[in-house]
């Protein structure tokens, strides 16, 4: 066991002025040495932090003397990667971490960046994609030139050069965007002080009137008759959800069409996201108003929504809505199939017991997350293309997809309520009410704001007539 530190000259001052604090010591090889601090109580803290590595052996204290710890650290640092900070966002930002991402945008998230910022290996129609090179590159580059706008704008550029589609592109920048900030704000990354993505987020002016004309507006707002399929009108809800009404009369499983036109109105008229629809139990909508508590996340319900006030909101319920869940609350238990309030009101396994996703702790069925996403393709579309086939003037709602149940949905109220009140109810911001779901979808301005009851029972009474003129023309 060596000496302790000694004081040498306590203090030393010099001509100056200037003070400083001398310690004598022993290093770890047994040679006598000698250190300078300019204040007693930073000379006394490292004495301390010397008499505790020397007690640990002599490893410990040559690791303290030499400050090995700290290069090593900065060794690290100097030369860690951007794909060594991507790794590092997504685990400490997991969905079972303090703050962390919800579980299904981490997943899209992680699908993302193992693609286009980790140079992983793809899938593309279940064949395996080589990695892309400009993620490999990406992967690679030190982690604190993505301080600066260069890196990233190198990765954008790769894409276009690899023709990744613009959606894709975007998805990616989001990511990198995302990583980069948090990053910037993390002690865990040091190197990282900005956000370089801000810096390269300039946007791209100049285009050709060609290219304007195809793909420049549309991403912003959708103008025209474009907006027939992007935001549905009340006529239009009420004319796809007759088409799977009417299907249930030759339907081997009628309840499954009866499930469908029900997912039709609790979309559009609580103005819902696809996951918010089938993660909603009766015990939310026991009044006038929705309780929208959880969400369907992949295979799991969330309380955590796509965003901050996704979820816990209030949504006022029309009264023809309430109506619709009455009959088809009627229609379940008619065929035998459970309507408790833990119960789901889209169960997930009206096909059969081996579908959906039982909760251990109720009994309650929801749907998979396989199945809610095919929801649309698989029993939305048909009926949207039905409609196309059978009815004028409605060409232009082909491609019309679950989520334009929402945009109509949020069109309709803004007719009659404030704007503020039905960001709240519908879990938006008033700058996303106005770039993406106040649409004009049908002409009411003549008669004044009404209520969305009001367009809707009107909508339902002029299709019903529609339909059963076009059944007494019928040979």
């Amino acid at each position: 066991m060596m000496a302790k530190p000694w004081r040498k000259r306590w203090p030393y001052v010099a001509r100056s002025g200037a003070r400083s604090y001398a310690v004598g010591f022993y290093d770890h090889e047994g040679v006598e040495r000698a250190r300078s601090f300019p204040t007693a109580k930073a000379a006394r803290e490292w004495m301390d932090d010397y008499i505790t590595a020397e007690r640990r052996g002599l490893d410990s204290l040559r690791r303290f003397l030499l400050d090995l710890d700290a290069r090593e650290a900065n060794a690290a640092t100097e030369d860690r990667t951007l794909g060594e900070v991507v790794q590092l966002y997504f685990a400490f930002n997991a969905p079972d971490t303090a703050d962390g991402l919800a579980t299904s945008t981490f997943r899209t998230y992680s699908w993302s960046a193992n693609r286009h910022l980790l140079g992983h290996e793809g899938m593309v129609k279940g064949k395996k994609v080589r990695p892309a090179k400009y993620a490999v590159r990406l992967a690679s580059e030190p982690a604190d030139l993505f301080n600066h706008a260069t890196a990233p704008r190198a990765l954008r550029e790769g894409m276009k050069r690899e023709q990744v589609g613009q959606s894709a592109r975007a998805h990616a920048w989001r990511v990198l965007s995302a990583v980069l900030s948090w990053a910037a704000q993390s002690d865990l990354v040091p190197e990282i002080q900005t956000n370089g993505c801000l810096l390269a987020n300039e946007k791209v002016g100049n285009k050709r009137k060609s290219v304007r004309r195809h793909s420049g507006h549309r991403a912003v707002r959708r103008r025209g008759e474009e907006i027939r399929s992007w935001a549905l009108s009340p006529m239009a809800v009420e004319l796809i959800r007759a088409d799977m009404l009417e299907r249930a009369v030759r339907a081997r499983r009628p309840l499954m069409a009866y499930r469908d036109a029900t997912v039709v109105s609790i979309q559009f008229g609580l103005g819902m996201r696809n996951q918010e629809v089938f993660g909603i139990r009766w015990s939310s909508l026991e009044g006038e108003r929705a309780r929208v508590v959880g969400v369907l996340s992949w295979n799991e319900l969330d309380e955590l929504g796509k965003t901050e006030h996704a979820t816990g909101r209030f949504p006022r319920v029309p009264a023809l809505l309430r109506e619709d869940l009455a009959w088809w609350r009627a229609r379940l238990r008619e065929y035998g199939r459970p309507t408790r309030g833990v119960d789901f009101v889209i169960p997930g396994d009206l096909a059969g017991e081996v579908f959906g996703i039982r909760d251990p702790r109720t009994g309650a069925c929801h749907m998979t997350g396989n199945q809610a996403k095919k929801w649309g393709p698989r029993y939305m579309t048909p009926a949207v293309n039905s409609v196309v086939d059978n009815q004028d003037g409605y060409a232009n709602l082909r491609g019309a997809t679950p989520y334009a149940l929402r945009r109509g949905g949020i069109s309709t109220r803004l007719r009659s309520e404030d704007a503020q009140s039905v960001a709240e109810q519908c879990g938006t911001s008033l700058e996303m009410l106005s770039q993406h779901y106040s649409y004009e979808i049908d002409d009411f301005s003549h008669l004044g704001p009404r209520s969305v009851d009001a367009q809707w029972r009107k909508s339902r009474t002029t299709v019903r007539i529609l339909l059963a003129e076009g059944a007494g023309r019928q040979p």
